[in-house]
């Protein structure tokens, strides 16, 4: 082969290699340009972000996969749009439970809580990620989970938490398990019921009926054995038949007026009482009242003092009631002071509320004693107020009443030197009635 030959050769390699050099250089920057652009697209939804646009400019292979993409992210946003509804309805179901929920696993790790759990249980940090019993400190919750999930049947009991943590609270702790697919058990979902007010509420029902038998025992007694009396001995004197009918009549009088305060005190607490406002002068009525209280002759000599600023605006109250209230008052700061007997009435305005006072200067009330006294039947000295006449139910009549005219009403004492009844009632300037009613303190 001549030169001219292997020169021909030469340059057709030479020509082929810079054609190849120039394809691959076309395809490099073509391809290569999709290439990023597919990067970009991925990465960006790898950190679940929505792209801009799905378009790559390339071959037909690029645009097959940029379909699909597509795809995956349409399905992606549709499973995070369901998730994030799932999440909301769940949080809001749990937000407004007044059950305490907990979630945990086969390994006792809580994994979910709301935040009425954590009120129930007084807890200052989350309990996530931390066993049942290093959250709680409570060996019984532990021992209900335990059996939960060996068992796989739903556990209920009832508990009453004492730690000197939280105040005491009685709970129903239901506990279920969560399966698998496959039959395993995960873990278990609890719910805590605070039952603390019902088991109040049966104590004061008891306390209540043990009260009203209490009461009810001794007249029915006195009525019992007079009766028996005048069965086994027809031929009594009047002379002997006095004091016995007497005794009998004074019973039933005390028998009557707690039938009349429990009837009283039943339709208050229950609403049945229609109330009737009208506008109410206190320096007035106070005048009034004490005139009518020096008519009951029977009743011991007692100084009244009165104290109402000039100024004072007329409250809208219901007269008869408010009139029941201040007798209430004033018959136990009759009975409970000591001679001298002083009782003082004040009125003041204390912002957008009248503050009126009733003092006496009496025995006082022990500290123990001062928050119970408007319970039913509460009685700081049985013995001196039942022979006194009182049904242990004037307080809390009084409450109910204040309360009824969304009011308040508290008692400030000291032993040895009186007690002082303090209501709240709140300053109405739009009255309803024109009209002023002074009203009687007679009670007939």
């Amino acid at each position: 082969m001549d030169i001219s030959a292997h020169l021909l050769i030469t340059l057709f390699v030479i020509f082929e290699l810079i054609q190849l050099l120039v394809f691959w250089g076309f395809i490099r920057h073509r391809y290569g340009l999709s290439l990023q652009q597919l990067k970009r697209l991925t990465e960006q939804l790898a950190a679940g972000l929505r792209p801009k646009s799905y378009y790559i400019n390339g071959p037909p292979l690029v645009g097959h996969v940029t379909q699909n993409l597509e795809r995956v992210g349409t399905r992606l946003e549709e499973i995070q749009r369901q998730q994030q509804e799932e999440d909301f309805n769940l949080n809001v179901l749990l937000a407004n439970m007044v059950e305490g929920v907990m979630v945990v696993d086969q390994r006792h790790v809580v994994r979910l809580v709301n935040d009425e759990l954590l009120n129930l249980f007084n807890l200052k940090q989350n309990p996530l990620g931390r066993t049942v019993l290093e959250s709680l400190r409570e060996a019984r919750v532990e021992m209900i989970v335990r059996e939960t999930i060996l068992g796989g049947q739903l556990q209920e009991r009832e508990v009453t938490l004492e730690s000197t943590a939280v105040a005491m609270r009685h709970l129903v702790i239901s506990a279920v398990p969560i399966r698998a697919h496959d039959g395993q058990i995960r873990g278990a979902v609890m719910v805590f019921h605070d039952i603390t007010r019902l088991k109040q509420l049966e104590v004061v029902r008891q306390e209540f009926v043990s009260n009203v038998s209490h009461e009810l025992r001794t007249p029915l007694a006195i009525f019992r054995g007079y009766l028996e009396t005048f069965a086994d001995n027809p031929g009594l004197s009047r002379e002997e038949l006095k004091p016995m009918i007497e005794a009998m009549r004074r019973h039933s009088n005390r028998l009557n007026a707690l039938v009349e305060d429990l009837l009283s005190l039943t339709r208050l607490e229950s609403k049945q009482v229609k109330a009737n406002y009208s506008s109410l002068r206190l320096d007035a009525f106070f005048q009034q009242l004490v005139r009518d209280w020096e008519k009951r002759r029977d009743l011991a000599e007692v100084a009244f003092e009165l104290k109402t600023p000039k100024d004072m605006p007329p409250l809208e109250v219901d007269v008869l009631r408010f009139e029941q209230v201040m007798l209430n008052l004033l018959e136990n700061a009759v009975a409970y002071s000591t001679p001298p007997r002083k009782i003082v009435l004040s009125a003041t305005v204390d912002g957008d509320h009248a503050e009126i006072r009733v003092a006496d200067n009496g025995v006082g009330i022990p500290p123990g004693d001062l928050p119970h006294i408007f319970e039913r039947f509460y009685r700081v000295d049985k013995g001196r107020s039942r022979n006194s006449g009182g049904t242990g139910l004037g307080l809390a009549i009084v409450q109910q009443i204040i309360l009824s005219h969304k009011g308040t009403v508290h008692a400030e004492s000291e032993v040895g030197k009186g007690t002082t009844i303090v209501i709240r009632l709140p300053l109405t300037q739009d009255l309803r009635h024109p009209e002023l009613v002074e009203g009687s303190a007679s009670r007939k």
